[in-house]
């Protein structure tokens, strides 16, 4: 007998263990195209009750796809660059022909011109050791750029495999091409399974489209140092980029402190001059503004139901027009000062300095 895959999720067709991936009662087996149980449950309860793959058969399963693919779609959420480009995901898809598919633009304000953004990224892509990679904005929300990748794409030859890190809207990008042409139009299909949940494909499923194209959705790669990762799934929806992005304004002298309740807090040690500082966004979660007295309060240091329980600190300098972007969770940007901070953050999250992606920009 065939193995059979589930057309949601990836993950292979069994019938004897409920809690493990690919479960499909027995009786529903003779329906041509299967769904699990885990991705029934996901699209019509919202409910991912087994939780996400382990890391370890994620990486395989990337491995095993790109090996398979004659060229790569990269999805990358723009609210979360710097995550998205681990040098461990660059790895497994170096030497083949790559397609940027930069999403969740739609939650930048309107404001902000695409030309901009354009420039943004290919800085940041020639900063990352990766110039003359074709890239694409696009939003799986509301449809923007997805002509322009639909052509980009085609280009890639006849087997295309989507990845990226969990959690970017990958498989809501592929989801969005599987109804253009390219994919064969709103087909009566099983589509990719989405969840906001990390790890919700298990392996790579595959989907057969006009003219012999095959795309081909992978589990999400499991980064180091976002904190979106290292708090409870719960916790996790509320942090990982859903809303258009906001910002709050500050007045910021030393003793100051900016931060995120129970998860990040950026004291200044001292200012050039009087400056301002704005914290990012695009998630359920909101910067304050307190003072270095109240540090311990503003991290819920001594709570029992404090997400976080092990601290880092780091003293960085920020100049104006410049992002301190905490991996996973948001970012902070100068304006009109030079700052000296000293940065607190979950153990095991990581933290870049880079020019401002929402503002004007240096020239």
């Amino acid at each position: 007998m065939n193995e059979r895959y589930c057309q949601g999720c990836g993950a292979k067709i069994q019938s004897t263990e409920p809690h493990r991936f690919g479960f499909v009662p027995a009786h529903l087996l003779n329906q041509d195209a299967v769904l699990c149980q885990r991705c029934f449950r996901i699209n019509h309860y919202g409910r991912n009750e087994l939780g996400p793959v382990a890391a370890s058969d994620s990486l395989e399963s990337i491995q095993a796809g790109t090996d398979w693919s004659t060229g790569v779609c990269l999805v990358v959420d723009l609210l979360d660059f710097e995550s998205a480009l681990p040098p461990e995901l660059l790895g497994l898809i170096r030497g083949k022909e790559v397609v940027l598919a930069v999403n969740k633009v739609d939650l930048i304000p309107k404001k902000t011109p695409y030309k901009e953004l354009e420039s943004w990224v290919k800085s940041r892509l020639d900063y990352y050791g990766l110039p003359g990679v074709r890239f694409v904005l696009v939003s799986a929300a509301n449809g923007y750029g997805f002509p322009a990748l639909a052509d980009h794409l085609a280009t890639l030859g006849k087997q295309v495999v989507f990845v990226g890190v969990t959690n970017v809207g990958k498989s809501s990008v592929l989801q969005r091409l599987l109804q253009m042409r390219i994919g064969g139009g709103k087909r009566k299909q099983i589509e990719p399974t989405i969840s906001a949940y990390p790890g919700t494909t298990v392996s790579v499923s595959r989907w057969s489209c006009p003219g012999g194209l095959v795309l081909a959705d992978s589990p999400g790669f499991v980064p180091q140092g976002r904190i979106s990762d290292l708090v409870s799934p719960e916790l996790a929806l509320e942090i990982i980029p859903h809303e258009s992005l906001s910002s709050h304004l500050y007045p910021i002298q030393a003793e100051d402190v900016v931060f995120i309740r129970g998860l990040c807090a950026v004291e200044c040690l001292a200012s050039g001059g009087q400056g301002l500082l704005l914290g990012f966004t695009g998630s359920g979660v909101r910067w304050q503004k307190s003072s270095n007295r109240q540090l311990d309060k503003c991290l819920q240091k001594g709570s029992e139901l404090a997400p976080i329980k092990v601290w880092e600190e780091a003293l960085v300098e920020l100049k104006p027009r410049e992002d301190l972007f905490i991996n996973g969770l948001g970012w902070i940007s100068a304006r009109k000062a030079k700052y000296k901070l000293r940065l607190t953050i979950p153990a095991g999250a990581e933290f870049t300095i880079r020019p401002n992606l929402i503002g004007q920009k240096n020239t």
